[in-house]
C-alpha cells in the first residue's frame, strides 16, 4: 500500500506580505483568497491583485508598496 502524495501549493511570500499590510489581514487569510476559498468582493480582488503581481514579481511589488 502506497501512501496518498499530496502536492502543496507554493505561492510567493513577498506578495503575500504586501497583499496581508495593505489590506490589514493575515496571510493565512490572503492565501486562501487566492487559492479561491473565500467567496467576497474583497476575496476576488485580492485574487486579481495577487495575478497582476505575481507576473512581474519585484518591481510591480515595490510600485504597490509605495502606492498603498
Amino acid at each position: 500500500m502506497d501512501k496518498p502524495t499530496k502536492k502543496r501549493l507554493s505561492y510567493n511570500t513577498e506578495i503575500i506580505k504586501a497583499l496581508s499590510t495593505a489590506y490589514q489581514f493575515s496571510e493565512y487569510f490572503i492565501r486562501e483568497c487566492v487559492k479561491g476559498n473565500k467567496k467576497s468582493l474583497t476575496a476576488d480582488r485580492i485574487r486579481k491583485e495577487y495575478n497582476e503581481m505575481n507576473n512581474p514579481t519585484l518591481n510591480k511589488i515595490e510600485e504597490f508598496q509605495k502606492n498603498n
